[in-house]
């Protein structure tokens, strides 16, 4: 089987507008229109330390939109509570085309935070592997695997 092919030009920007779209609704607490990102039955894997995944009640994998919300939710709620402020920005997007139609994508992300009348500081640093299926005119996450680069032993994990 040959390796998905690389890809750029639309296609690529399509791909960085589609990670726009969602980090911002994340980072706003739209949770509902978040979620609306990821396929029904979508996987989402964290490698992360426990006090760091989502609220860190969540499970580090969870199955289904209705989990991948239930998670978010609750790390949005404990920000807000806190009165925390926090930006996702990707950077060093790889787009892969696979035979099937879906795309593989790999990049790196900064989480910044900002508490109360504070100054924004990098609270996580990852990396993000992801699958994503033509839905309509966009895109959804199928797969998602995010690797915190603060866990023990965090892979960069195999390219997909």
């Amino acid at each position: 089987m040959a390796p998905p092919e690389v890809v750029d030009g639309p296609l690529y920007d399509e791909i960085q507008r589609f990670y726009a779209r969602q980090v911002q609704l994340l980072g706003d607490g739209d949770v509902d229109r978040w979620a609306l990102t990821f396929h029904e039955d979508a996987v989402f894997e964290q490698e992360a330390p426990p006090d760091k995944v989502f609220a860190g009640a969540a499970p580090p994998v969870r199955r289904g939109r209705t989990a991948i919300a239930a998670a978010a939710r609750g790390a949005v709620a404990e920000r807000r509570a806190a009165g925390r402020v926090r930006r996702y920005h990707i950077g060093m997007l790889t787009v892969r085309r696979a035979a099937d139609g879906s795309v593989h994508t790999r990049y790196d992300a900064l989480l910044v935070q900002t508490p109360p009348g504070g100054r924004a500081d990098v609270h996580l640093s990852t990396t993000g592997r992801d699958e994503l299926v033509r839905h309509g005119d966009g895109w959804l996450v199928r797969h998602r695997v995010n690797s915190h680069d603060n866990a023990a032993g965090a892979p960069t994990g195999p390219r997909r």
